[in-house]
């Protein structure tokens, strides 16, 4: 495996939320590759999710059949799987408080089962915390619990039982902290800890060989191999393993113990970077209507609507963003993208500038605001402050479509065209 490759996967895992480095300068879509891949040859329904069978064994059981059979795959007892699908109902309802207080009680009340579980959930939580504005505000309150459970899951390897799970809590770990680190720009790191996220996988799969979510990572790493290879002219060709990869996420959004709603929202994302925005509008919904309060969900889906040129939509998921947190930044940035396509220059001028306030905000993030403050500007016909823009986004990181575009602008200028 070309282990840069698994590094792009787990870049394009961690953009739902974000706006690749380069990507304004493609202005209608925004996607990880920035290229138009051929399309799939797809015979299946539109988002087809897989059912289970008509018969249920556990049909009449006190759990959920999910719990008995995430117990079966995982070799744990199914009280445990299903107070762990509890906890995480309450990070994918945005509930972070609850779900740090349960996952701390289940730990006191399935030590043998639930070692640092409490640890876990803390990392989880602010790492979500950051990814809804794409930044690392919270890096030290993530870096303190990611370590604590780290180690608390590394000693509990050393004593025998229940290793499926524990291998599993510390692949997400590890993955976790690649993408947080790969986000850094600390790329050799990053490798290393990809190198240490895989090797926990094949362990996973060595104790629990039919835990379907393992098929998650399998699916990310087909789809986004793929789509990596396939727009690049320097890359070895890997094949199309798309419709697999695509198919792997499916069935995880379908029948997995945990992970299903981390599936549907990766579905949405790798259709956008299919340019099906049919398909991403139906995962994406389905994700609304499941986790309202979602801040990540509602992000990726007013990015839908956006691409859709549904206006109204597109408002209503990033008012839900601001109705659930207020002191959202990222939210700013796609109400001025919407303001901007839909012909409202002045509401996109206040949107971005409240953006551009912002602490926190990365180099290229900086870069990429302030081209499509640029945009604004001109839209609007004012072509010094377009300039002045573009040259804000050029010095932020050498943006090239900033330092093109206000060359553009200066060319025209001295041909007589505009003038400022």
């Amino acid at each position: 495996m070309n282990t840069w490759l698994t590094l792009a996967a787990l870049w394009a895992g961690s953009a739902y939320a974000g706006d690749p480095p380069e990507a304004a300068d493609k202005p209608d879509i925004e996607t990880v590759t920035g290229a138009k891949l051929s399309p799939m040859v797809l015979t299946d329904e539109l988002n087809p999710a897989r059912k289970f069978a008509e018969d249920n064994p556990y049909a009449g059981m006190p759990l959920e059949r999910q719990a008995y059979e995430g117990a079966e795959q995982l070799d744990m007892p199914p009280e445990v799987v299903h107070g762990i699908r509890a906890g995480l109902e309450f990070i994918y309802l945005r509930q972070y408080g609850d779900a740090k207080r349960h996952f701390r009680e289940m730990e006191e009340k399935h030590p043998d089962h639930m070692a640092g579980m409490s640890h876990v959930a803390s990392a989880v939580v602010w790492q979500a915390m950051m990814l809804e504005n794409f930044d690392f505000r919270y890096d030290k309150q993530y870096n303190v619990s990611n370590r604590a459970a780290q180690k608390a899951l590394t000693e509990a390897l050393e004593k025998p039982g229940n290793e499926g799970w524990e291998h599993f809590m510390l692949t997400g770990m590890l993955g976790i902290e690649a993408i947080h680190v790969m986000r850094q720009e600390r790329y050799l790191p990053a490798l290393q800890l990809a190198f240490a996220c895989m090797d926990q996988a094949e362990k996973v799969r060595v104790h629990a060989p039919k835990f379907v979510d393992l098929q998650f990572a399998d699916g990310m790493y087909n789809y986004w191999r793929t789509a990596v290879t396939m727009s690049s002219s320097v890359l070895p060709d890997f094949g199309d393993h798309r419709k697999e990869g695509l198919e792997q996420i499916q069935k995880v959004e379908s029948e997995g113990v945990f992970l299903a709603p981390v599936a549907t929202l990766a579905l949405t994302f790798t259709w956008v970077e299919e340019r099906d925005f049919k398909r991403a509008s139906v995962t994406a919904t389905k994700g609304r209507k499941l986790y309202p309060d979602n801040i990540i969900n509602n992000l990726v889906a007013g990015q839908v609507y956006t691409y859709q040129r549904q206006w109204d939509l597109a408002n209503k998921a990033f008012d839900d963003v601001e109705r659930v947190d207020p002191d959202n930044d990222r939210v700013h940035y796609w109400r001025a993208v919407v303001h901007l396509k839909s012909g409202r220059p002045d509401e996109a001028l206040a949107s971005i500038n409240r953006y551009l306030s912002a602490t926190h905000l990365e180099d290229w993030q900086i870069a990429t605001a302030n081209y499509r403050k640029g945009q604004i500007y001109e839209r609007k016909r004012e072509y010094g402050p377009a300039y002045e823009a573009y040259l804000a986004g050029a010095k932020a990181n050498g943006h090239k479509s900033s330092k093109n575009a206000a060359d553009r602008l200066k060319k025209r200028k001295r041909e007589g065209k505009i003038d400022w």
